[in-house]
C-alpha cells in the first residue's frame, strides 16, 4: 500500500451478503457505526451517511456481487478486495480455497483473534447455516453448510402442493396444533437440534471446544441451545477488519 498503516486510522468495511450488505465503519478495533442494507446496490449505499465520512483504508467482501461499482464509491482510499488470494493471518488448509465463502474465513480469523489457543467452532446462522472450525494451533480445517431457516421455509411451501409459506418466529411449544405450528415447530426446533447435534459431535473430538455463533438468525437459537455458546454479533466484520490491518502491517 501507498502509506505506513497505523491502528488509530479509520476504516470502512463493507460485507456484501446473500440478501443484505452490511457497511460499517472502524476506528482501530472499535466499531463505530453499522448501517445495514437489504436488496443492497451501489446506489442504496451511496445514499448511506457512512459513504460520505472520511476514511484512510477499506475492505469489502462479497458472496454475491461483483464489487467494482462498491469500490468505486471510495475512490480516493487503500481499497481490498478480499478474495482467496489475500493474505490472512491463520493457515488455511481448505482444500478448494477458491470456492471458500469470504464471510466464512473472516469469522475464523475474528474467532481465532477472540479465542486463541483455543479450538474454536463457528456458527454463522444466515441464509445458510455455516459450521467452520479452527483449531488451537491456528489451523482453519474447514466445516459444512446447511440451509437456512429461512430457505427451508420457502423450500417447504415451494416444493409442496398446500404447506403454507410461514413468517419465522421463535416457538415456545414442540408439539405443533396447526399446520402452521408444525412448520414451525419443524424448522426451528429441527434446525436447533441439527446444530445442537454438530457441536456435540465436535466436542467429542475437541474436549475443550469453544463454540461461537453469530449472523442474523443466531437469535432463534441462542438461548435454546442447552450447550454453552456465546453470541457475537458482527464477527464477520471483526474478521475483515483484521484482514485489512493484518495487510497494511505486511
Amino acid at each position: 500500500m501507498s502509506q505506513p498503516f497505523t491502528g488509530n486510522r479509520r476504516k470502512i468495511i463493507i460485507d456484501l451478503g446473500n440478501t443484505r450488505a452490511k457497511v460499517a465503519a472502524y476506528s482501530g478495533n472499535e466499531l463505530e457505526l453499522l448501517e445495514i442494507v437489504n436488496s443492497p446496490t451501489p446506489e442504496l449505499l451511496s445514499e448511506l451517511a457512512i459513504t460520505r465520512s472520511n476514511f484512510d483504508a477499506g475492505i469489502i467482501s462479497s458472496v454475491s456481487a461483483d464489487t467494482a461499482q462498491y469500490r468505486n464509491l471510495f475512490p480516493t482510499i487503500d481499497f481490498i478486495e478480499f478474495s482467496s488470494k489475500t493474505p490472512v493471518p491463520v493457515t488455511n488448509h481448505y482444500l478448494t480455497p477458491e470456492t471458500l465463502g469470504a464471510d466464512r474465513l473472516a469469522a475464523v480469523v475474528a474467532a481465532s483473534e477472540l479465542y486463541p489457543a483455543n479450538d474454536v467452532l463457528v456458527i454463522d446462522a444466515g441464509t445458510a447455516i455455516t459450521f467452520d472450525f479452527i483449531n488451537h494451533k491456528n489451523e482453519y480445517k474447514g466445516g459444512s453448510i446447511t440451509a437456512g431457516i429461512s430457505l427451508r421455509f420457502k423450500a417447504l411451501h415451494t416444493f409442496t402442493g398446500r404447506l403454507p409459506l410461514i413468517e419465522a418466529d421463535l416457538p415456545q411449544f414442540l408439539t405443533g396444533r396447526t399446520t402452521q405450528e408444525s412448520i414451525l415447530s419443524g424448522v426451528i426446533n429441527g434446525t436447533c437440534a441439527e446444530i445442537e447435534g454438530m457441536i456435540q459431535k465436535y466436542r467429542q473430538l475437541y474436549p475443550d471446544l469453544v463454540t461461537l455463533i453469530t449472523g442474523g438468525d443466531m437469535f432463534y437459537f441462542e438461548k435454546k441451545m442447552k450447550n454453552n455458546i456465546f453470541a457475537v454479533p458482527n464477527l464477520v466484520l471483526y474478521g475483515l477488519n483484521l484482514i485489512l490491518d493484518y495487510n497494511f502491517e505486511k
